[in-house]
């Protein structure tokens, strides 16, 4: 999936997010809902594109300092002294094991679960929650979606057993569900109108006005 859509993919996944703690009663105690979700969105839409640091520094989504370290990080063992053929493995390039695997992507739920689950009893813990809760759903919504395109993610398990790439892809190989085609121009119209859905209802209830209809 492009750039364009993977922002896409995090607001909607930040909103999805919300709504759901909002109707389970999950959301922080004593903590104004939509400062909330004010908090846990910035992230999100940061943990949507994170994964695609992985390409070269001129084509990543971000430029700010923090993704110019992750993308250093991740690129440590890809010159020279560092090169050699046991090495080479942590090498991450455009969909790299590192950025787009199923190991990622249970990483992540798990901590969304357990931040969900976890008690913030300060101010400190309060904001790194929703911090992290905010960059994990970022990072979930850029699987699932790269999950549905042809190239798919890496399978971590399969790929060492076969030792080459096994991915996930939930979608055929054809030319309509390539990257930039019509598939992923549909996902994104699906996703803005789900996103418009959920502002309506996060606004409707935010305010204190309620439909009234007498029979």
């Amino acid at each position: 999936m492009q750039g364009r859509t993977h922002r896409v993919g995090g607001v909607l996944c930040a909103l999805l997010g919300y709504t759901f703690l909002e109707a389970k009663g999950m959301l922080i105690p004593d903590v104004e809902p939509l400062v909330q979700l004010t908090v846990v969105y910035p992230f999100a839409m940061y943990g949507a594109v994170v994964s695609d640091l992985d390409h070269h520094w001129e084509s990543t989504p971000s430029k700010d300092p923090i993704s110019w370290l992750i993308n250093k990080i991740l690129h440590l063992t890809s010159k020279k002294p560092m090169r050699s053929k046991i090495l080479d493995v942590f090498d991450a390039k455009h969909r790299s094991w590192q950025t787009h695997s199923d190991l990622l992507l249970l990483l992540s739920v798990g901590l969304i679960i357990y931040l969900m689950v976890s008690p913030a009893v300060s101010i400190t813990s309060i904001i790194l929650k929703l911090i992290f809760l905010g960059f994990s759903v970022g990072v979930v919504s850029h699987l699932l979606l790269d999950a549905i395109t042809p190239e798919g993610i890496w399978l971590i398990g399969p790929s060492i057993i076969k030792k080459k790439r096994v991915s996930l892809s939930l979608v055929p190989h054809t030319k309509f569900f390539s990257t930039g085609g019509a598939w992923e121009r549909l996902v994104r119209m699906i996703m803005w109108g789900v996103i418009i859905v959920l502002l309506v209802y996060i606004a409707y209830k935010a305010s204190p006005y309620r439909l009234s209809i007498k029979y």
